[in-house]
């Protein structure tokens, strides 16, 4: 990878497609990666003027916001124009605007990367062509079915299809599939569930789990994985339009009431919550696992991790 430009960029308004763009990229690299939240982008661009003799050049990978980016536009500017010495700089975007000077810079140097999506009109063709390269039979109908429930979000419909491919394990994923993970019923709204498990309140998310008729083990996953999508989006940006494209929201919700729980919580915490939500996913598809106990186990890890992070 040592020929790849010295700043390169990847954009798209989905976090899906650009995360599995970052995927491919980093696949071809071999040095060290370096990730850091708050990007200091002058000392960055100060390391990667000056080798070092203890460590190998480094891939830097940042996520700058639009205040951030127009502050260093022009060293970016200085710094695209020159050969790499020693590492290289990634910048994933959610948004660059091609006629801005330093969107021209990186395509002249075939350094901007564009992941996607397609156009709203384009979405339910490019699902079904993404479903037949993953050998998923009848991929119109199974289209659909995501369709008619996440509408044209990508976002949304690749989480539902992942959802939707760990319920199915073994067996091939259909429309009935998409529509048990995606749908349900209870007698308790599944935010009052989510909510409870996010508290670490595990008698009142164990009551709400059984109350009435009962939630669907797979509809409350469903849920609450829905609901961490949206508060680690609110931990990556302050924008709330832009939190809620990356969670796969749809319309204009209120953020105030997720960014504190984010807040309360922290990022460390909602990813470990997050892993034993899929985790649990995961157990959900193998015979032998009774549903509400894998749920019930999941909202046990909830409260011991949610009762370490406020320590």
């Amino acid at each position: 990878m040592t020929a790849i430009p010295r700043v390169q960029a990847i954009v798209g308004s989905s976090v899906r497609l650009r995360d599995e763009a970052v995927t491919e990229l980093l696949s071809t690299w071999s040095g060290p990666v370096k990730r850091v939240a708050v990007p200091e982008i002058e000392r960055i661009l100060l390391d990667l003027d000056t080798p070092s003799l203890f460590e190998d050049p480094a891939l830097w990978l940042i996520r700058p916001d639009e205040k951030t980016l127009k502050k260093h536009r022009d060293a970016l500017l200085q710094a695209v124009a020159r050969p790499a010495v020693a590492g290289h700089l990634l910048l994933v975007l959610s948004e660059l605007d091609g006629r801005d000077v330093l969107a021209k810079a990186l395509a002249k140097a075939d350094a901007l990367r564009l992941a996607g999506p397609p156009s709203p009109k384009e979405t339910q063709g490019w699902l079904v062509g993404r479903l037949l390269a993953q050998g998923i039979a009848d991929p119109g109908v199974v289209a659909a079915a995501l369709g008619e429930h996440c509408g044209e979000d990508v976002d949304a419909l690749l989480s539902a299809l992942e959802l939707a491919q760990l319920y199915a394990g073994d067996e091939r994923v259909s429309a009935a599939t998409v529509h048990a993970v995606c749908g349900g019923s209870a007698e308790r709204p599944m935010y009052e569930l989510s909510g409870a498990i996010l508290d670490g309140d595990a008698a009142k998310a164990i009551t709400l789990l059984h109350a009435g008729a009962g939630a669907e083990p797979e509809y409350a996953l469903s849920a609450l994985l829905n609901e961490l999508r949206k508060l680690v989006a609110c931990t990556e940006t302050t924008d709330d339009a832009q939190a809620a494209t990356w969670a796969g929201a749809r319309g204009k919700p209120n953020l105030f009431y997720a960014r504190k729980r984010a807040r309360a919580l922290g990022r460390v915490t909602l990813l470990r919550l997050f892993q034993g939500a899929l985790n649990a996913s995961r157990d959900l598809r193998r015979t032998g696992h009774d549903p509400a106990a894998v749920i019930e186990l999941l909202v046990l890890h909830a409260r011991r991790v949610v009762r370490e992070s406020a320590r």
